[in-house]
């Protein structure tokens, strides 16, 4: 059969209500006309595997939310937060394979076999420190965290992402190892109450589990499924094996047949028996609809085992999928990680405020955990597209919901946490559904296979390298997002005995849950303090800078989705105290496109000068406003039209040297836009 060749499906109204022409030879439903919606995809293949981080693997990757972030958390003594504490030293990260190791291997075999960190439920939250992030080498107790690989090392990964998507905010979903990561894939829980064997919130705790997997919901709805491994060679990384029904299954039984039991042997295979088996049900047009993937440790990307190795068995598995041109045509590879092993990644995990249910474990939040690698592999996600929707391991499972909704056999998750489901989203804008791409690209050639047994632990590396590490320059188009975050100070409140509360307000006028979190960057300690805010919600917040708290001085940042950021400093028993500037959203009259509203108010007995600086997007500026006594002045800055949506000022005013507003973030459209 030949490779079916592109197709646009031209409007979204023609494509909801026209047939679009059906790639020959798509096997079952899809005889039926195409509909460019989520109902056309046939098969979803998911391939979880071990132990990487994002910035470890994509920091450096062209147009994501890596190493040259401009919204990035700032650390105590005002480090930003890639000058990691080092035993009395500061350590940027590192490129493994430009560093030597004391054991004399070549750079290139350090950057494959770099070695496994401590990454259990204590070492994680310890490294995250209550959202600080400024304990990873401690906490791991070795530099080797900060290590990271580029595109020269990991060729293939970095093609595959500019052929497809890769997604800049997906979180593993625990703080913990990769047995609780792996539960909440195949349940969307790890039992946190214990009341159905859990809670399995630590590596080595995840059996004797006895609530419903998300397979069972799967089985219970009719559709088909299957988990392709080898049983007694998959490093104990089929979730599936954690739970008792599972366990005690007995042959003949679809829980055994399809979830326990090894793929068929292949005598002679040169793909192995996993990737044979694969291409055979391929070939047959026998591909379950939901497939799951388990590798041996060889291939896990385990960091006892080469990512090339993994790479080389990604680059078969598509093969596989090739095999049928039809097969993949119709077919969602979703390729992510159970958690990023001991690896450092820059970017502060959403978690819940204190006491949300079914999300802490002994005091402790359970997650988000931090950053690993997604990439979305499909006809309907390909051109390299970047999408920094807030997800984690359960918006595989909600994907699964959606789609097997749209296909009529609805399949749910009873285990989702009512929090995850406001914050995380369910993958589907990483999608076009409308205008798919047929075929498979032409992708960098994957390593030769190294071999575990030629890659055991190296020793302890010395950097050779301590400066932030460059990014590849330039962008990539960006899917659009559900997110409108704001945030701002309210005002001020006086008390008695030197009490001085700096008020924050966070308002969400996106169409999802949007997580903030506020940092104290100085003159305090404590935080950040997690907020969550439902669409079309806002809520409040003190913090008070008064005696013993910075005496009026103030340094205080909100973060949210999607690089979103807020600074704000001052003195508030100086002239600051009568100045604020609130932002906003609105169209521009020369215009009709949306921008960032800055409104400066002074309250005090005299003029004063406000001036606004682009720290980013824009090379014009800055402006300067004069704003009288009791007096309040507007004005508008094109973000949508001129910077893509992004946008990134500074407001200072002549009442207070230290009085300064950062107002860093994107303006959503509802349109596909350019990552900044």
């Amino acid at each position: 059969m030949s490779p079916i060749s592109r197709r646009q499906v031209l409007g979204a109204a023609a494509a909801s209500a026209a047939a679009v022409a059906v790639p020959a030879g798509l096997p079952g439903a899809a005889q039926a006309a195409l509909t460019g919606t989520i109902a056309d995809v046939q098969h979803v293949v998911i391939l979880m595997q071990e132990n990487r981080s994002f910035d470890h693997y994509f920091g450096t990757l062209r147009g994501v939310r890596g190493f040259a972030d401009r919204s990035a958390i700032q650390l105590s003594g005002g480090y930003p937060v890639f000058n990691q504490p080092n035993v009395g030293a500061r350590q940027y990260p590192w490129q493994m394979s430009l560093t030597p190791s004391a054991a004399g291997q070549t750079p290139e075999v350090l950057a494959q076999c770099d070695g496994s960190l401590d990454h259990g439920w204590s070492s994680q939250h310890s490294a995250w420190n209550n959202g600080k992030m400024d304990n990873w080498v401690l906490a791991k107790l070795n530099v080797r965290t900060l290590g990271f690989m580029n595109r020269t090392d990991n060729p293939f990964y970095y093609g595959l992402a500019d052929a497809y998507t890769v997604c800049d905010a997906y979180h593993c979903s625990i703080l913990s190892a990769t047995g609780p990561n792996r539960t909440y894939l195949w349940s969307g829980s790890i039992d946190p109450a214990g009341t159905h064997g859990g809670p399995a919130n630590d590596g080595g705790d995840e059996s004797g589990l006895t609530y419903q997997t998300y397979a069972e919901s799967l089985q219970n709805a009719g559709v088909s499924w299957k988990v392709y491994q080898n049983a007694n060679d998959n490093y104990g990384d089929n979730g599936l094996a954690y739970f008792t029904q599972f366990v005690d299954a007995p042959a003949g039984t679809p829980l055994h047949d399809r979830g326990m039991a090894s793929v068929p042997a292949v005598t002679g295979s040169t793909d192995g028996d996993i990737i044979a088996a694969l291409r055979s049900d391929v070939v047959a047009g026998t591909l379950p609809r939901v497939s799951w993937i388990v590798t041996n440790q060889a291939f896990s990307e385990h960091p006892d085992a080469p990512p090339g190795d993994g790479a080389n068995f990604v680059s078969r598995v598509l093969a596989a999928l090739a095999a049928n041109p039809a097969v993949l045509d119709s077919t969602v590879f979703l390729l992510t990680y159970d958690e990023n092993d001991g690896f450092f990644d820059h970017v502060p995990p959403p978690v819940p405020a204190s006491g949300t249910a079914d999300e802490f474990v002994s005091g402790k939040p359970i997650g988000l955990g931090f950053r690993v690698p997604m990439l979305v592999v499909s006809p309907w996600s390909r051109g390299g597209w970047v999408n920094s929707q807030v997800f984690d391991h359960t918006s595989v499972i909600r994907f699964l919901e959606r789609w097997t909704a749209a296909l009529g056999t609805p399949a749910t998750c009873p285990n989702i946490s009512a929090w995850r489901r406001a914050v995380c989203g369910d993958l589907t804008t990483a999608f076009d559904f409308t205008s798919p791409v047929y075929g498979l690209p032409a992708l960098p050639a994957a390593p030769s296979i190294i071999g575990k047994s030629h890659c055991d632990p190296l020793p302890n590396p010395k950097p050779a390298t301590n400066a932030l590490p460059a990014q590849e320059s330039g962008t990539r188009p960006a899917r659009a997002l559900p997110y409108q975050p704001n945030a701002y100070v309210d005002h001020l409140e006086f008390g008695s005995a030197g009490k001085i509360l700096v008020w924050l307000r966070m308002d969400n006028l996106g169409t999802a849950g949007t997580h903030f979190a506020a940092y104290a960057n100085a003159y305090r300690t404590g935080g950040p303090w997690q907020y969550t805010v439902s669409p079309g919600g806002s809520t409040s917040d003190f913090f008070n800078v008064g005696s013993g708290y910075g005496s009026g001085k103030y340094d205080l940042t909100i973060i949210g989705p999607n690089r979103f950021l807020r600074r704000f400093t001052g003195d508030a028993s100086t002239g600051g105290k009568n100045t604020e500037v609130r932002s906003s959203s609105a169209t521009a009259p020369n215009t009709g496109k949306t921008a960032l509203w800055l409104t400066m108010a002074n309250t005090g007995s005299a003029a004063a000068t406000f001036t606004v600086t682009s720290n980013n997007y824009r090379s014009d500026g800055p402006w300067t406003y004069a704003v009288p006594a009791g007096g309040t002045v507007a004005d508008y800055f094109n973000a949508v039209a001129y910077t893509n949506g992004w946008y990134d000022f500074t407001v200072t005013c002549s009442a207070d040297a230290s009085w300064s507003r950062r107002f860093t973030g994107h303006i959503e459209t509802g349109s596909p836009s350019v990552s900044g």
